[in-house]
């Protein structure tokens, strides 16, 4: 994944920042979620600092995808994965608007690990079956590790 994207991810996450629609006949959305992060209690609220984030990104039309990307990514610009990954994939998974899942789109586990380029792009344009949702899963030796999702809507 190129500089520029994995700078914008950064700085999205950084600054708490959801992104979504351009127009009622494209839709595009980006979305993070936290893989790993700092927290502290201070007067009983627990506050979390991610350090390491999940950025999801899809662009289509209705139940249209034409793109999806997900990467993971440190918070502070490094343009690292925020540590070493092993036995690590990203799948793409599909559910109904009742949550249940009715398709994933299984990536290639990657055995060897890795400090960067810890994403995936798929360019295959396809159509849902159901509206509901479309998420990114982050997955390391079979199990999740972050999960982040984008609602599709009429």
């Amino acid at each position: 994944m190129n500089r520029l994207i994995r700078s914008m991810f950064t700085a999205a996450t950084a600054c708490a920042v959801f992104v979504a629609m351009s127009s009622s006949a494209e839709a595009t959305a980006v979305g993070y979620t936290k893989v790993k992060g700092f927290c502290t209690s201070k007067a009983g609220t627990e506050i979390c600092i991610p350090t390491i984030t999940l950025g999801h990104y899809i662009k289509g039309s209705g139940r249209k995808v034409e793109r999806q990307e997900a990467s993971v990514q440190d918070v502070l610009g490094a343009d690292t994965a925020g540590g070493s990954w092993c036995n690590w994939r990203i799948d793409f998974r599909y559910a109904d608007t009742n949550g249940k899942t009715y398709l994933v789109r299984k990536g290639t586990t990657h055995n060897s690990c890795q400090w960067s380029d810890v994403g995936r792009i798929d360019k295959k344009q396809h159509t849902l079956k159901h509206y509901g949702k479309a998420c990114a899963a982050f997955i390391v030796d079979g199990k999740d590790v972050a999960v982040q999702c984008h609602n599709i809507i009429k």
